[in-house]
Formats: structure tokens, C-alpha cells, sequence
């Protein structure tokens, strides 16, 4: 699994190489607007990116490419900072599982949970917590597959 040390390596002139710009293999994601939740105007929305695992892949192109599906329109000269910004803070599985549940208790039908069976567990990280900002973005490989997990409001 990728760390804080293999993303430093990055250059922000570097996210804009094909490497880590062309689509993912295999990746599907999922959102639920605010709409999806009991109450709209909390303005919340949640994203749910997963891939199979690419053979050499540490996990750092997957996380990238998931958090390029986010709404950067006019901002993408400020992903290299928020990504760089992240916590990189190590999880266990029932961390993450629990963070996607707490972000997920309103939604007006409920998500299926956990996102993956409780098996295979390679890792975690925690980029963005509620301790941070109004953003939960946390990542989690499995034996088979990535997931990342993304939760956010403006309200």
C-alpha cells in the first residue's frame, strides 16, 4: 500500500502525466447526491470508487484517479495541495468500516454495508476525518480490490 513518502515523490506537474490521468482499469463508482438523504439540504454527497487491483499498482494511481471523479472543474490547480494535505493516517478495517457508516447514517435508503466482505483486508488510510474539515475521504485495499470512500457537504 502506497504512503505519505510515495506521494511526496509526485510532483504536482507529475498528476498531469497519463499515468496517473488515464482511467483506471476496471474502476465504477457510485454516488449519492443530497437528494439521497433524509434531509437534501444538508447537502451532503457521497462517492463510492472501487477497482480490482492492478498488478504493480500500490494503490497511489487508484486514489488519485478516484479523487479526480470529484468536482474539480475550475479548481484543479489546487488538487496537488489537497492532496498533499491528506493525513495519510494508517486505519484498520473497522475504522474505515465505521467511518462509512457514520457518513452514510442519513441516506434516505440505506447502503449496503460493509462495502466489502470482512476478508482480505490489506490496509487503510484515513486522508480527510471529520477532525480535519467537512470532508471524509478514506481508502481501503483488500486482497482483491481498492475502495475509496468519499463524504462531503457545503451546508
Amino acid at each position: 500500500m502506497f504512503n505519505q513518502t510515495e506521494f511526496a515523490c509526485l510532483s504536482a506537474a507529475s498528476l498531469n502525466h497519463w499515468q496517473y490521468r488515464s482511467a483506471y482499469r476496471g474502476l465504477s463508482y457510485c454516488v449519492y447526491p443530497q437528494h439521497a438523504f433524509t434531509v437534501p439540504d444538508s447537502e451532503q454527497v457521497v462517492r463510492v470508487t472501487r477497482a480490482p487491483k492492478e498488478p504493480n499498482d500500490s494503490g497511489l494511481k487508484f486514489w488519485i484517479n478516484a479523487e479526480l471523479l470529484g468536482d474539480w472543474g475550475n479548481r484543479e490547480q489546487y488538487l496537488h495541495s489537497y492532496l498533499s494535505s491528506s493525513q495519510f493516517r494508517p486505519i484498520d478495517e473497522n475504522e474505515f468500516n465505521q467511518l462509512v457508516a457514520e457518513q452514510t447514517r442519513d441516506l434516505f435508503v440505506p447502503m449496503p454495508l460493509p462495502l466489502h466482505p470482512p476478508k482480505g483486508y490489506s490496509g487503510g488510510l484515513a486522508m480527510y476525518t471529520m477532525e480535519t474539515d467537512f470532508i471524509v475521504s478514506v481508502f481501503a485495499e483488500y486482497e482483491d480490490e481498492f475502495i475509496h470512500f468519499f463524504w462531503e457537504t457545503t451546508a
